[in-house]
């Protein structure tokens, strides 16, 4: 005669890295319930997984040694995205999912200018590519000389010259003719100088033109009643 008795298999329970959880003895005919903690999968940079409790194969009575193994639920990762300016001011993040490429939706970026160049928005740094991990990409711009406008005027206000389109640092030159100024009845008048220094531009500018004055002199003629002339010569005026 004999004694009968019911056979134990190895249940053997493991997580979504192929880690062993638990291993136990399950006897014949019963169905085996995974009592360990909550299974987990290492994220990896594209997903998150949450345990689905569900294992594979799916669960079933015993009738010999089995191995589950724990599903899981993947989530696509969200990464932070920060779009900032060259002064690294933030101009706006967001979230964006992995292997997405990003795109820049706010207003257009913009840098003040200053005396010497002008700014125009150009591209991002570094350049965009589809998103891995948190980034934050720089906004970087085309930097311009900026011209101005160089007026040369006579002494009574009238244009001479215009000059539109002088660089920032550049010293001006008057191509003109000399500016003259008409003689009165007391003096005659040669240029000079320009009444501002003529120095690099650095901003709009009027020249204006400068005069030497030279006292004139006139013919004194004496006469005598019959018209003959007794003494001439030059005498400045005012003598």
């Amino acid at each position: 005669t004999y004694t009968e008795t019911v056979r134990k298999y190895n249940v053997t329970w493991v997580d979504g890295n192929g880690e062993t959880l638990k291993t136990e003895q399950v006897a014949y005919g019963a169905t085996p319930s995974y009592t360990g903690d909550t299974p987990t999968k290492t994220a990896t940079n594209q997903y998150t997984y949450t345990f689905n409790n569900t294992w594979t194969p799916a669960i079933a009575t015993v009738t010999g040694n089995a191995t589950y193994t724990a599903q899981f639920d993947s989530t696509v990762n969200k990464y932070t995205v920060t779009w900032a300016n060259d002064d690294g001011t933030t101009l706006k993040t967001e979230q964006v999912e992995y292997g997405t490429v990003p795109a820049y939706t706010g207003d257009t970026p913009t840098k003040e200018g200053n005396a010497q160049y002008s700014y125009t928005f150009n591209a991002w740094t570094p350049k965009v590519v589809e998103v891995t991990e948190d980034v934050t990409y720089t906004a970087t711009y085309t930097q311009s000389t900026n011209k101005y406008t160089v007026t040369w005027k006579n002494y009574d206000g009238t244009v001479l010259e215009t000059d539109k389109d002088v660089e920032y640092g550049t010293v001006p030159t008057y191509n003109g003719e000399t500016p003259t100024k008409l003689s009165d009845a007391q003096y005659d008048y040669t240029f000079a100088f320009w009444t501002t220094e003529i120095a690099a531009v650095t901003g709009d500018v009027t020249y204006t033109a400068n005069y030497d004055s030279v006292l004139r002199e006139y013919t004194i003629s004496f006469v005598n009643e019959d018209g003959t002339v007794l003494q001439s010569g030059f005498v400045k005026y005012g003598e």
